[in-house]
């Protein structure tokens, strides 16, 4: 099935305006594309998501911010995919209640992610126009983190081990408390 050139067709602030732009703007080079507000930035306390992503930017070292992503689900019934949130990842590289408590259910799941328009942003030609992850979930009461490790010649991602998040809390370096493997050691904080 061929993909459109922008995966997530260019216009996710709602504008028209295109891709690498914001708030009808044409986005400057290097200019970075604010996340749309999320209920802790309006101060209404941390979102608990069972479904969560980070992207790093390995040719920066630094969290891939303002990279638009989408996701969606199988439906049971045939390939129809059904879109359940478009955004884009905020300053940290994450996208903080990307599916909210209530709405996971076993399935297939997947995660679009518009590198055209992130790599053209920064001046940069990219070889993989989008990148998408799919995934399964079958248990819905667990949490899920799909890491995304990306570079204009290459992408990486993986499932983390079960310890990697805190259930309620998204922390790192945590684990449940019958876990005996050693923990890692964390340099910074």
């Amino acid at each position: 099935m061929p993909a459109p050139p922008s995966v997530l067709g260019g216009d996710m602030d709602g504008t028209g305006a295109g891709p690498g732009s914001c708030c009808g703007h044409k986005a400057e080079p290097h200019t970075v594309i604010p996340a749309p507000l999320m209920a802790q930035d309006r101060g209404m306390g941390p979102v608990s998501s069972p479904l969560t992503t980070h992207v790093l930017d390995t040719a920066s070292g630094l969290p891939a911010q303002g990279l638009g992503l989408r996701l969606s689900r199988l439906e049971d019934r045939g390939q129809q995919w059904t879109e359940l949130r478009t955004s884009y990842t905020d300053h940290d590289g994450r996208c903080p209640g990307l599916l909210p408590a209530g709405q996971m259910k076993a399935g297939t799941y997947k995660l679009s992610f518009d590198t055209t328009g992130y790599w053209k942003q920064r001046g940069q030609e990219s070889f993989y126009p989008y990148v998408e992850v799919v995934f399964t979930i079958g248990n819905e009461t667990h949490k899920f983190h799909v890491p995304l490790l990306l570079s204009p010649w290459s992408y990486t991602t993986y499932r983390p081990s079960p310890y990697c998040l805190k259930a309620g809390t998204g922390s790192r370096h945590s684990r449940p408390s019958n876990c005996r493997r050693p923990m890692p050691r964390c340099s910074f904080r």
